[in-house]
């Protein structure tokens, strides 16, 4: 289930041309990382998304699911002004809050975001956290 959560969300970044034209290019595509560390050429801005932050069952009397909450963290240049990373994950925000996930093998129930909240900042680069929520019952 991880790595089809992760291809989905993977998916629906990558798809978005708003995110993408504000995103950078890494090898000719948008610069979004499923995996730690972002490779060392890599340049801002970019999108990280690695993992479960949770990942529990949420089964009933007749189905199998799954609660799976997940960040997805923005980072943009250190320029003096957070606007920059602060419009990313607006956009990240309006991709998943409130819409269905396709999930291979499952279907999306609810999908919530909390954020954009401040995010971990690193030399030279804002960041910002969006953090979603989605319930995923098997088909």
């Amino acid at each position: 289930m991880s790595a089809a959560f992760t291809e989905a969300v993977f998916q629906r970044l990558r798809g978005d041309v708003v995110l993408a034209g504000m995103l950078n290019t890494y090898l000719g595509v948008p610069a979004i990382f499923t995996s730690e560390p972002v490779p060392g050429d890599a340049l801002l801005p970019y999108i990280v998304t690695t993992g479960q932050v949770t990942d529990v069952g949420w089964d009933t009397q007749d189905s199998r699911g799954r609660r799976i909450v997940r960040d997805i963290r923005c980072y943009a240049p250190a320029t003096g002004s957070r606007l920059q990373v602060e419009r990313m994950a607006e956009q990240v925000r309006g991709l998943f809050h409130r819409r269905d996930i396709s999930v291979a093998g499952h279907d999306s129930a609810l999908t919530i975001c909390t954020g954009p909240i401040p995010g971990p900042e690193e030399d030279g680069a804002y960041g910002a956290i969006v953090t979603v929520e989605s319930w995923l019952f098997q088909r």
